[in-house]
């Protein structure tokens, strides 16, 4: 019923919002404080440009996904000329929206150094918040409303996915860092953010058990849950892949990590989160599709 381009189309364009509404609401964030140092700015800038920048990469790599799913890259000019009302329509817009944004904040990234950014800047990176929100968000309403597919019409679905992409996008911004001159000086910053990542995934995994509930309430959808949970039928891999390597074992790190009196980055548990973030996906889509 869906490709593999429209999966990875989903699964990163919801991964590099996330990217990018993260590092916009930690520069408004880091930018506001004043007791920063200028070493701990210089830290911060090159995180922030390496950040956007790959955003940017996500985004289009989620773009050119969707462009190899049309097959004929006009019918994507058609979602811009001829839109109609549709998921993916709304979801092609934002998406554009969500590329221009961030190609415009690694160019002022680039060309500011480690200096404040100013009034329009921070205004865009203001903007981009709900632009972000709503393409995570977008991702599982276009699964949603396929309603045809039992499994789908579950309204835990879209901010599962959500969450999901949430999570796995800071995971990104957590591997990444680690790459930066001098991360260390920001170690109190990523801190914060490895606890709000185990929040994260703490909601992930409540969503999760919300979707089965309501999943096992609809006979219509039973047929389906059980090509997904089911061990015979491919429940491996959501159990294994995206229960216990894409939540539990990152949220355990996450929990470690907090406890640790110096700043880690468990990247090997990060890597994973991102793998059964996308993990899910294929499995609700072939379970779906069953």
């Amino acid at each position: 019923m869906l490709g593999t381009f429209v999966i990875l189309y989903l699964f990163l364009g919801g991964v590099g919002a996330a990217v990018l509404g993260t590092t916009c609401a930690w520069s408004l964030l880091f930018f506001r404080t004043r007791s920063r140092t200028a070493e701990q700015t210089r830290a911060f800038a090159a995180a922030r440009r390496l950040l956007f920048r790959i955003s940017l990469i996500v985004l289009v790599a989620a773009a050119l996904c969707l462009l190899l799913d049309l097959g004929r890259p006009e019918k994507a000019f058609l979602l811009f000329t001829r839109p109609t009302p549709s998921y993916l329509t709304v979801g092609s817009f934002v998406l554009a929206g969500c590329l221009a944004v961030a190609g415009f904040l690694v160019v002022a990234s680039a060309t500011s150094g480690s200096h404040r950014p100013g009034p329009f800047i921070r205004s865009v990176e203001v903007f981009c918040l709900p632009l972000t929100l709503a393409l995570m968000l977008y991702t599982g309403l276009y699964l949603a409303w396929l309603q045809a597919v039992p499994l789908w019409d579950n309204p835990f679905l879209p901010w599962l996915l959500a969450a999901s992409s949430l999570s796995s996008g800071l995971s990104v911004v957590l591997v990444a860092v680690p790459f930066v001159l001098d991360w260390r000086l920001i170690a109190g910053w990523t801190g914060v953010l490895h606890r709000v990542h185990g929040w994260v995934l703490l909601l992930v995994a409540l969503l999760f058990a919300g979707f089965l509930a309501a999943a096992a309430a609809n006979p219509f959808a039973l047929p389906s849950l059980a090509a997904l949970v089911a061990p015979e039928a491919g429940g491996l891999w959501l159990w294994i892949g995206f229960v216990g390597a894409g939540v539990a074992l990152p949220l355990a790190a996450e929990g470690f990590a907090s406890r640790l009196p110096a700043p880690v980055t468990l990247m090997g548990a990060e890597l994973l989160c991102v793998a059964g973030g996308l993990i899910l996906r294929f499995c609700l889509v072939m379970s779906g599709s069953h």
